[in-house]
Formats: C-alpha cells, sequence, structure tokens
C-alpha cells in the first residue's frame, strides 16, 4: 500500500483566509483590536499562524489592507461589467453604495474606516484606499457622462464626479456608525443623479 506525499500548504490562500480574518477583527474589535493572536482565534489556526506569515502588525495590517482592496475592486468591476440602463445612470454606484449597509459589506465598510484612519500614520496602508477612491471616481466619471453625453466640459465632469463622490463617502460612514436612513437603490440613485445635476448649475453660475 503506498501513500500519498502531505499536501502542500497554499500559502497564498493561508494569507487569504488570515486577513479574511483580520478583516474581521477590525471591523468587531477596531484598530486597536488587531493582533497576530486575535486573528489565530477568529481564523481557528494554531496560535502563531498569524505572526508566521505577516511578522509584524504592520504586515498584518497592510495585508487586510490589500485584501480589502481587492474585494472592494472586485465588487465594483463586478457592477461596473454589467448592462446600464439608460434611464438609470447611477444605479450601479446606487447599488455599490448599498452594499456597504449590511453583512459583509458593513464589516468591510468598518474595516475599511479602520484602514483609512491608520493611513494617516502609515503611508503604506494608503495605497490600497487609492485604489479603490481612483475605482469609484472613475465608476462616477462613467455615470455622470451617460447622463448628459453632449457634455464634454472636462472641468465640469471633475467637479460633478468630485460632487458624488464625497456624497458617497458620507454615506459610507454614515452606514458605520449604524444610520440605515439610505436603504432604497432607486431613491439614492435619484439623489447622485440630484446632486450631479446641482453641481452642473452651480459650476455653470461660476464660469
Amino acid at each position: 500500500m503506498t501513500t500519498s506525499p502531505p499536501r502542500k500548504r497554499d500559502g497564498d490562500q493561508r494569507r487569504r483566509e488570515l486577513c479574511d480574518a483580520g478583516i474581521q477583527v477590525l471591523a468587531e474589535h477596531g484598530s486597536r483590536g488587531l493582533t497576530h493572536a486575535q486573528v489565530d482565534r477568529c481564523a481557528k489556526v494554531p496560535d502563531g499562524t498569524a505572526s508566521y506569515y505577516f511578522r509584524t502588525r504592520a504586515a498584518l495590517l497592510r495585508g487586510v489592507g490589500d485584501r480589502v482592496a481587492q474585494i472592494d475592486v472586485a465588487n465594483l468591476r463586478s457592477l461596473a461589467d454589467r448592462p446600464h440602463d439608460p434611464r438609470a445612470p447611477f444605479a450601479h454606484l446606487a447599488e455599490l453604495t448599498l452594499m456597504q449597509a449590511h453583512g459583509r459589506g458593513l464589516m468591510l465598510n468598518r474595516a475599511r474606516h479602520e484602514l483609512l484612519l491608520n493611513a494617516a500614520r502609515d503611508p503604506e496602508l494608503s495605497g490600497p484606499a487609492q485604489g479603490l477612491v481612483s475605482e469609484v471616481i472613475a465608476l462616477t466619471r462613467t455615470a455622470i457622462a451617460r447622463l448628459q453625453p453632449r457634455i464634454t466640459d472636462p472641468d465640469l465632469l471633475d467637479a460633478q464626479t468630485s460632487a458624488v463622490t464625497t456624497f458617497i463617502a458620507g454615506v459610507f460612514l454614515r452606514f458605520v456608525a449604524g444610520d440605515q436612513t439610505f436603504n432604497d437603490p432607486g431613491k439614492l440613485s435619484r439623489q447622485l443623479q440630484a446632486i450631479a445635476e446641482a453641481a452642473a448649475h452651480e459650476y455653470g453660475e461660476n464660469n
């Protein structure tokens, strides 16, 4: 009887599992609660596993930040690839925003805000966050361009995109605080459109 050789551990998969546990720890206990031991307990792995893959706490934070950005960008691109309804150009953005309100989306949202606070002290954490911001800005700009195809002024599009993304960031923060005021995707889509139109009106008055 022959025995199979021991199965080699997939290091990348184990890192993802540890980072997923780190996201949960960040969301539930804040950045001060993110320790190697706490991640080990959350991931249900032997003591010392997290410190083996992430030697320092800073490395663990960066790993979790990269994982949050990876999940965020995948979610965003899955929405961006869907067909767009010309009657509701902001529907995808509204759906993306509301994903942050409940369940795993809310957990990611809370973890992301903890990471952003730490990024102010550790510039290496700002990279993943900026990647998501860039993706959201691009999706917003596309939605605005669809709303007003005859307007090509890049400064106007920038002003509208800034207004809409600032509003979205505020909604994300309200979800973190437990505010569930925004829960209707159709209504939120119309609000985003109204903000873009108001920004266009203000821009026209100032130019």
